[in-house]
C-alpha cells in the first residue's frame, strides 16, 4: 500500500492505443482509426478506458514491491484522453482504497476513479435487473452479446511490456491474469458488438470475485439493462467468467450516439 500520494507524468502514443487494441480485441475506431475519430465529437483518436485503467494499475504496482490485489474498481471517464498530450496520473491512498485521477495538459480531469484493495468477493453476482424503456438505434433492453478467447502467457508478457507493470502477481509461474487485460474483454464486446463500434465508455464499476492464472479461457458477456434514448445513453451489466465461475461483474454506462 502507498504511504502517501503519488504522481506520474506520462504521454501516450497511437502505437500504444493500437497495441492495446490488438491485445484486447477492441478495435473500436474511436481508438485506432484517425479518419473515423475525426468525424466524432472527439476529433481524433482517444484512449481505451481500460488502457487508462492499466496505466493506473502500473503506476500503483511500480511504487511498491508488494503484490497488489483489487476487490473492486469504479471509474468515470469525464473527458477524452488523447495521444501526444502530457498527462499526470495521480494516486491518493485512503482507508483500504486509492483515489485515482488522470489530468491532461489543460488541467482537465479525464478519468476519476476509486480502486478498492483487498481479496476478491467470492460470492456469485445476482442476475442483472432490467428496466423497461424505449429502444434506440435498434438496441433493446435485454439484448446480450458475448465473446470468448484464450489468454496465454505471451499475451500477459506483451501486456506487461506495454504497461510496464511490475506487480509481482504477474511474474509468478503461472502468472495471474492482470485486471487490465481481463477488463479488455468487456472493452472488446462493448466497443465491437454491443452497442458496437463508436461506443464511448462513460462509467464502469467492477467487483472482482476471484483471481485466475493463465493460460485461461475467458468469456465476457454484456447485457443491456436500461436505455435512455433521448440522450443516447445505454446501461449494461458486464460479466467475465471461466468454466469455474464468475471472475468479475459490474455495470457500464456508455454513450452510443456515434454507433
Amino acid at each position: 500500500m502507498l504511504s502517501g500520494p503519488v504522481e506520474v507524468a506520462t504521454v501516450f502514443t497511437q502505437a500504444q492505443f493500437d497495441e492495446y487494441a490488438r491485445l484486447s480485441g477492441d478495435d473500436n475506431p474511436i481508438h485506432v482509426d484517425p479518419q473515423f475519430a475525426a468525424q466524432t465529437r472527439f476529433g481524433r483518436t482517444v484512449a481505451h478506458g481500460m488502457f487508462l485503467f492499466s496505466a493506473l494499475q502500473s503506476a500503483l504496482a511500480n511504487q511498491t514491491a508488494e503484490p497488489v490485489r483489487l476487490r473492486g474498481q469504479e471509474f468515470m471517464f469525464t473527458a477524452p484522453t488523447y495521444t501526444g498530450d502530457p498527462l499526470l496520473l495521480s494516486l491518493r491512498p485512503t482507508a483500504g482504497s486509492l483515489v485515482e485521477e488522470i489530468t491532461d495538459s489543460a488541467g482537465n480531469v479525464t478519468l476519476s476513479g476509486v480502486a478498492h484493495l483487498g481479496e476478491p468477493d467470492a460470492r456469485e453476482p445476482a442476475p442483472p435487473e432490467l428496466m423497461v424503456s424505449a429502444g434506440y438505434k435498434g438496441l433493446e433492453v435485454g439484448m446480450t452479446a458475448s465473446r470468448t478467447r484464450s489468454i496465454g502467457r505471451q499475451d500477459v508478457s506483451d501486456f506487461l511490456r506495454l504497461t510496464r507493470d511490475r506487480n509481482p502477481l504477474f511474474a509468478t509461474e503461472p502468472p495471474e491474469l492482470p485486471p487490465g487485460l481481463l477488463a479488455g474483454m468487456d472493452s472488446w464486446v462493448l466497443g465491437v458488438d454491443l452497442p458496437g463500434r463508436g461506443t464511448n465508455w462513460l462509467k464502469q464499476q467492477y467487483t472482482y470475485h476471484r483471481s485466475v492464472a493463465v493460460p485461461v479461457e475467458i468469456t465476457s458477456t454484456v447485457t443491456i439493462t436500461r436505455i435512455r434514448p433521448d440522450k443516447g445513453l445505454i446501461n449494461l451489466a458486464t460479466r467475465c467468467s471461466t468454466r469455474d465461475g464468475t471472475v468479475s461483474s459490474g455495470e457500464a454506462l456508455v454513450l452510443a450516439v456515434d454507433t
